[in-house]
């Protein structure tokens, strides 16, 4: 539950290529330490141009965060993207709840995440394919640290068994 499909250093070494080659159309991603720094509003240029590149593929992109609604919504103010807040991660409801009213398809899904305890195993237990990032910065919340210091055995024991499961800049990276 707790092991990613892959692991990229930024979520916007996502191609489109590996997106279409996976059949995703849907990516539902974090917010905190994986779109933006978790203690700021700021998004980047690259961010920005990898959204509509997104969107100009047909690939829809949403946020799936555990803030509030107004949070979410000032960090993407000026993004076209859908917002599902106040998400209760690692709890699958409200993934579940928006796939299920939206008529998608898990096999079209990708979740995307910094946090191995909240991000991959909510998008693992929703059935979907799951993608870990490194942090955008290097500090995190009170509530985050303790979920990252018991992430670590985790991620090492993953590691050991697949030797594949490294981190990449992309999804055709071979390390």
């Amino acid at each position: 539950m707790f092991k990613p499909f892959s692991m990229l250093n930024s979520i916007t070494d996502l191609t489109i290529k590996d997106l279409k080659e996976l059949n995703i159309t849907t990516i539902m991603t974090d917010l905190d330490n994986t779109l933006i720094p978790w203690n700021s509003d700021e998004y980047t240029l690259t961010l920005r141009k990898w959204l509509l590149e997104m969107d100009r593929n047909g690939i829809k992109v949403l946020v799936v965060s555990n803030n509030s609604y107004e949070r979410v919504e000032k960090a993407v103010s000026g993004l076209d993207i859908e917002i599902v807040a106040r998400a209760k991660k690692p709890l699958p409801f409200e993934i579940n709840k928006y796939i299920q009213s939206h008529n998608l398809s898990k096999d079209s899904i990708l979740f995307v995440g910094d946090q191995v305890m909240t991000d991959v195993f909510v998008g693992n237990i929703a059935g979907l394919k799951t993608i870990l990032v490194k942090p955008l910065v290097d500090t995190d919340e009170f509530k985050t640290r303790i979920n990252r210091q018991m992430e670590r055995p985790i991620l090492k024991m993953h590691r050991i068994l697949d030797k594949k499961l490294n981190w990449k800049d992309s999804l055709h990276d071979k390390h």
